[in-house]
């Protein structure tokens, strides 16, 4: 692929590598500096202005920060200026995803917000194609605008096969809350396995387990969500399914988007057996969660990958 550059911010470096190495190209380098006054420096390191033209860009960028985000939209913007035919933005792990509705009067919906920032970077003949992996709500993607492509990708393949590979016997699967009712029934129907579930409340900060609807007793249960980041509520609802007589708990994410590495701690100590997940997040990087056997990392760049070489035209 000698027309294909990869770049990425600094957070999702080791996704951008997974995937340079499957398509047979080394990533490229930015500059980063910080003004005195804060202010951020960004530049592509190149040897003259017109070494991009007509070339496909892979940017891969989780937008897990404030930071990332901003970065993601200055460097897309900056690759449209200097005459790149296409853009290809890689985001495994879209932030703000929950905040795709106002609950609240005044809320801001950043989901919407921040998916019309980046339809606002600059377009060119073949224009810019956004891949994202498990949004929280798939309707972010009709918050993109204008002429963009918005595609949605899925770890159903390959959490599926990491579930067949741990042999459970007599197992159901369960939800977290009410929110995933369809993802989990997915999952459930795949192992022709009942599945039960977790009534709560909650604001954006707090969550409250009111009830199990369903039989646990004497049950394996598998959670499923999308992500979590706190952990309160997957453990939560760990909790809540072993005082209704289940007998282990495993629990199946998407996003491991952990806030930080006093949550990692908490679900090594907690009752779940074993999380499993993409690493779609930086967090799934962590030291502390490589070092536990308690977590299984899955792969999700070949999903990736596929659909790239599809946009780029190679088999």
């Amino acid at each position: 692929m000698k027309n294909v550059i990869i770049y990425s911010s600094v957070d999702s470096a080791y996704f951008a590598k997974l995937i340079a190495n499957q398509l047979g190209i080394e990533p490229s380098q930015i500059i980063r500096g910080q003004f005195g006054d804060g202010e951020l420096y960004h530049r592509l390191a190149l040897n003259d202005y017109n070494e991009l033209f007509g070339k496909t860009v892979i940017f891969v960028a989780s937008t897990n920060t404030d930071q990332s985000f901003n970065e993601l939209e200055k460097i897309g913007t900056t690759l449209a200026e200097l005459g790149t035919s296409r853009r290809i933005f890689v985001i495994p792990y879209f932030g703000y995803s929950t905040m795709e509705r106002a609950v609240k009067p005044g809320e801001a919906v950043t989901a919407k917000i921040n998916a019309r920032r980046l339809s606002q970077i600059p377009n060119s003949d073949r224009g810019n194609v956004f891949l994202m992996l498990d949004l929280h709500v798939s309707g972010i993607l009709h918050y993109f605008e204008g002429a963009c492509l918005r595609y949605e990708l899925y770890s159903e393949n390959v959490l599926t096969k990491a579930l067949a590979d741990l042999k459970l016997k007599d197992f159901i699967f369960g939800t977290a809350d009410l929110g995933k009712t369809k993802w989990t029934e997915t999952f459930a129907n795949k192992f022709s396995v009942d599945m039960v579930f977790i009534r709560k409340s909650r604001d954006y900060k707090k969550t409250k387990v009111l009830d199990v609807i369903g039989d646990v007793k004497g049950k394996t249960i598998i959670i499923y969500d999308d992500m979590t980041r706190s952990g309160g509520t997957l453990m939560e609802a760990a909790r809540a399914y072993l005082k209704h007589g289940a007998v282990k708990i495993y629990a199946v994410l998407s996003h491991l988007a952990l806030n930080d590495k006093t949550v990692i701690s908490k679900l090594v100590k907690s009752p779940i057996a074993k999380i499993i997940s993409t690493n779609s997040h930086p967090m799934s990087q962590h030291p502390l969660v490589k070092r536990s056997k308690k977590f299984i990392i899955k792969d999700v760049s070949p999903e990736f990958v596929e659909v790239i070489k599809k946009i780029v035209g190679e088999k």
